[in-house]
């Protein structure tokens, strides 16, 4: 007799007005997501329209007759909510994840603004500014540019073939009466799924959005898409050209639709050819150093649209060769059966990933709102159970049907250097034919510690207007709200401190740590050794080859990453709650007994030449560094970046590695955190046995950066860079290190001027008040060492001098002034009421106690947090402000893009 099937955990309801409600319940942390999704992208526009879904997702945040202009955001900001928009091609959402007591808050606006949003014609053309910032952001990202001309080619008749940004011509000639029209023809509850996840009562939540929804008017359906794309007769091939210095391949073949039995097969030969170590194109162009990086993904649509095979060329590699062992690995698929090895590893890290998308409510709410979207919220149901029966003769089959020339698209973009590029290659994108952005506009994306769906956009909208994101160190929950056991901590005889904190609420681990040996202490001639040395901790031991460590984790369908950074290297994993012993053997032997190999080590040094070059070719990446470099002495560690640079990378040797290593790594130097379904006695046992015969450090290299002076006077650089469309700016002062007595002041001054928050100081006058950027952010980078303070805009570049004058304007308004009494308390609101939030998975909660251990502010810190944050008053924020902003005196400014002339370095 056949079991019957579990319940669904998720309550179902349609109202009478047609509109779609998911509930679920998940009592893991006093938290809610609430999410609204229109079954409207850019799949539902037409030509001289393109980009009007974006367009209208930017104008519903400019108020109704309830909400003010402003007011939504900054009435969520106040009740610590983490909040965002985002459009794609078959859906806009909008999204709160907040203290769960707060749900209705978020119910009440988003039930106005689904019929009663004002759209201004003047807001409207102040906001068309932050949009052509948008657009010029996104012209300047190779990987967009390759995505949007890849769907340009392989769509001539569905709207999937225009990007959800649209084309710039049209997006500048939508009138505000389009869009007010397009408003009423697709928000309407009858064409929207709301989902509630987290903390709740489902009967109890259910009768809230009854209130708030059921009297919203059902509206005539909108028109349906009925255009379907023809076959395709035949390869289509495009390339672009724009100054820089790293080669990228894209190859795409059309797919079918999400609901098309073969997707299960493609989401596995997905991750088979393209995710992780252990896959066939990382074994076979990584390996090989044809390729720095590689993916492949089945993404799906309501319609079909495209798988995609990318890679980044290695250093030197033309793009004939790239692609020909790209096709080569693709043509095999289709004759030779996958391992029984391989089959099994990508399931399990399919079934892994579902696990892992319970430890957050907002994983869980994307997947409930995007599935039921695109197909059905019970696609999810039967996921797992698919995938299982996917047999090898199943890839095969899908690989010979879907992966053929016949459908294929493949795009080159092969840079000119700066040097030899052609006339015109200077000029704006839109007037030099350049590509724009990618198929999604880049909003909100799935938490990637969750583990996406292998079908799921892992770029879909991510919105950087303001998400809500707390300052570094901000994010921290107070006394009565963390579930599970208070942290464990305990010191081994060698040296190496283990904080365990049980949640046995899921079947999952997160492990978070670091080793004290970051970039700090490079040598002068080798900058970037640190980040090369944790580079190379996972490319083979004495006792595992690099593919022997890959096949261990990914077949675990664990994740488990090194990264090395300014002042330490820090250790991320996230496993199933059985694999914690695996895991741990296998990071005790990387950290311990890295055999450097001379293969491997070549692999990785070509793959941070690329990094590097990629980053010289962004003009934020290129600012931020600069701005570093005059800020800190010659000799300072902070003056390069631990990146390292082209010919440091080059001259590191492998003794360089081991040394570092031997005098660096040691237990006393190294801080290991688990958090989640672990027992702390257990885990103590299997840390003791896979790191108790570590030895320790000595000495132990001092731990501490030396304090820079700010400078005496302005030190001002441009940065001119061919072929880009945005100017970035970077205001820079020396900050304060993690451990200062005013740190907390300091933080709660910085988010009142721009940190992170949309209705910051920064925001409300660059962007709604003169529309000249599409955002503008200011941050601490506290550490052991006082990093800088900075500022960063991205702009036109006919807008950057403006822009520049309104930075050094507020940040002169706020060192004369100080923050208001309001200020301060939504500050404090903001700050004490965003913590549930934040800390609302394992790894989360993991970072903050990593965070309470290195500086040693104390495993209680965490408890004492909302007391420390409401204890900040006016005159300490104030006093930090005039403490470290230097409008009047020294700071460094970059200026990096298309600027008019080089500048040069002024003063000392």
């Amino acid at each position: 007799m056949t079991a019957p099937a579990a319940k669904s955990p998720v309550l179902e309801t349609t109202l009478d007005n047609g509109l779609t409600v998911l509930i679920q319940e998940v009592h893991t942390a006093p938290v809610a997501a609430f999410m609204v999704w229109y079954k409207v992208g850019s799949r539902n526009e037409s030509a001289g329209i393109t980009g009007i879904s974006h367009l209208l997702e930017h104008m519903m945040f400019k108020g109704t007759p309830t909400y003010g202009k402003g007011e939504i955001s900054r009435l969520l900001q106040k009740n610590g909510a983490t909040f965002n928009a985002g459009t794609s091609l078959d859906y806009t959402t909008y999204f709160e994840v907040l203290a769960s007591d707060r749900l209705e808050m978020a119910m009440k606006i988003e039930a106005d603004r689904m019929i009663h949003a004002t759209i201004p014609d003047e807001e409207h053309r102040l906001e068309m500014t932050v949009v052509r910032s948008e657009l010029e952001r996104n012209e300047d990202n190779p990987h967009r540019a390759l995505y949007l001309e890849a769907m340009a080619q392989a769509f001539k008749a569905h709207p999937y073939h225009w990007p959800t940004i649209g084309w710039r011509t049209d997006v500048e000639q939508i009138r505000t009466e389009q869009i007010r029209d397009y408003y009423k023809s697709h928000y309407m509850p009858n064409n929207a799924t709301v989902v509630v996840v987290g903390d709740v009562s489902a009967p109890a939540a259910l009768a809230m959005v009854k209130r708030y929804f059921g009297a919203v008017p059902k509206g005539t359906e909108p028109p349906p898409v009925t255009t379907v794309e023809p076959p395709q007769m035949g390869e289509r091939r495009f390339k672009i050209r724009k100054p820089g210095d790293t080669r990228y391949l894209l190859v795409a073949w059309r797919n079918p639709a999400v609901t098309h039995p073969d997707t299960y097969a493609l989401d596995v030969l997905g991750i088979i050819l393209g995710h992780g170590q252990t896959s066939r194109l990382y074994q076979a162009l990584v390996e090989k150093k044809l390729a720095a990086e590689v993916d492949a993904s089945n993404d799906n649509g309501h319609d079909p649209l495209l798988f995609n095979a990318q890679a980044t060329a290695a250093p030197g590699v033309e793009l004939d060769r790239l692609e020909a062992g790209l096709l080569a690995e693709v043509d095999r698929l289709k004759t030779q059966p996958v391992t029984p090895q391989e089959l099994a590893r990508a399931k399990k890290q399919v079934e892994a990933s579902f696990i892992y998308s319970k430890d957050s409510i907002r994983s869980l709410a994307q997947q409930l709102g995007y599935y039921n979207t695109v197909a059905s919220w019970r696609y999810l149901d039967t996921y797992v159970e698919r995938v299982r029966a996917v047999t090898a003769e199943d890839l095969m089959r899908v690989a010979r049907t879907y992966l053929t020339e016949n459908s294929r698209t493949v795009g080159w973009y092969d840079p000119t250097p700066e040097d030899q590029a052609e006339a015109g290659n200077g000029a704006p994108a839109e007037a030099a034919g350049a590509a724009g952005p990618s198929r999604w506009v880049d909003h909100y994306r799935p938490d990637e510690a969750a583990g996406a769906l292998p079908g799921l956009p892992a770029s879909a909208a991510r919105d950087e207007r303001g998400t809500g994101a707390a300052a570094p160190g901000a994010a921290a929950m107070p006394a009565g709200v963390m579930h599970g056991a208070a942290p464990d901590r305990t010191v081994l005889p060698n040296g190496l401190t283990l904080i365990v904190r049980n949640n046995p609420a899921n079947p999952t681990i997160s492990l978070q740590g670091l080793v004290k040996a970051g970039g700090i202490y490079d040598p002068p001639d080798r900058s970037g050794l640190a980040g090369f040395t944790a580079a190379m901790l996972d490319q083979g031991t004495a006792k595992r080859t690099a593919l022997q460590t890959a096949e261990t984790i990914e077949g675990a369908g664990a994740h488990l990453s090194f990264d090395g950074g300014s002042e330490t290297v820090s250790i991320s994993a996230t496993m199933l709650s059985a694999d914690l012993p695996t895991v741990l053997d296998v990071l005790a032997d990387a950290l311990q007994h890295p055999a450097f190999p001379a293969d491997k080590m070549e692999k990785i040094r070509a793959e941070r030449i690329t990094d590097y070059q990629v980053a010289e070719n962004s003009t934020a990446s290129v600012a931020a560094r600069r701005a570093n470099g005059l800020l800190y002495p010659e000799g300072h560690p902070y003056h390069v970046n631990p990146m390292g640079t082209d010919s440091t990378l080059r001259a590191i040797t492998r003794e360089d590695l081991a040394s570092f290593h031997r005098s660096h790594y040691g237990p006393n130097n190294t801080i290991l955190v688990l958090v989640g379904d672990v027992d702390p006695k257990r885990a103590l046992e299997l840390v003791r046995a896979a790191f108790g015969g570590w030895a320790k450090l000595d000495p132990v290299p001092p731990f501490q950066v030396p304090k820079a002076a700010a400078p005496a006077t302005t030190l001002e650089l441009r940065v001119p860079m061919r072929g880009k469309s945005q100017t970035d700016v970077v205001y820079a002062v020396p900050g304060i290190p993690r451990t200062a007595p005013d740190y907390d002041a300091a933080m709660v001054m910085n988010y009142i001027l721009g940190g992170g928050s949309l209705s910051s100081r920064l925001m409300n006058s660059l962007r709604d008040e003169q529309g000249l950027v599409y955002g503008v952010y200011s941050s601490f980078a506290a550490g052991i060492g006082a990093g800088p303070l900075s500022i960063r805009a991205g702009t036109n570049p006919a807008n950057a001098d403006r822009a520049v004058a309104s930075i050094l304007e507020q940040v002169r308004r706020m060192a004369e002034q100080g923050p208001t009494d309001a200020e301060m308390e939504d500050a404090k609101d903001y700050l004490t009421g965003v913590f549930p939030v934040r800390l609302e998975t394992n790894a989360g909660v993991a970072s903050q106690l990593v965070a309470a251990e290195v500086y040693g502010l104390g495993l209680d810190y965490i408890e004492r947090y909302t007391s420390i944050v409401r204890g900040v008053t006016r005159e300490a924020a104030a006093a930090a402000a005039r403490a470290y902003l230097r409008p009047a005196s020294g700071y460094a400014l970059v200026v990096a893009g298309s600027v008019t002339a080089p500048g040069s370095a002024v003063g000392p």
